[in-house]
């Protein structure tokens, strides 16, 4: 459900909208306590494999926001190329 530019939100949206940001923040930070809560008891191998598991998750998000980033910055590399382009065709 998400807000259409223009309109007015019912108060009932505005609550389910309230609503629902508050469980995913519940919902994240529960799974984190979880997470941590039971990592005492694993072994020291199983630690290990999930160590590995998080690093590598880790370096594939941080792949695809740097991969994100990247298109952003060629985009507005050439906004302002044609900015420029525009600017000495006018200017001359």
């Amino acid at each position: 459900m998400g807000r259409i530019k223009g309109s007015k939100m019912t108060e009932e949206a505005k609550a389910a909208m309230r609503a629902k940001r508050e469980a995913n923040k519940l919902g994240k930070e529960s799974a984190f306590n979880l997470v941590a809560t039971n990592l005492k008891l694993l072994s020291f191998e199983d630690l290990e494999n999930t160590i590995g598991l998080a690093l590598r998750y880790k370096k594939e998000k941080m792949g695809e926001e740097e991969l994100r980033l990247i298109k952003e910055k060629e985009e507005i590399e050439l906004k302002l190329q044609k900015l420029k382009d525009t600017d000495q065709k006018y200017n001359l």
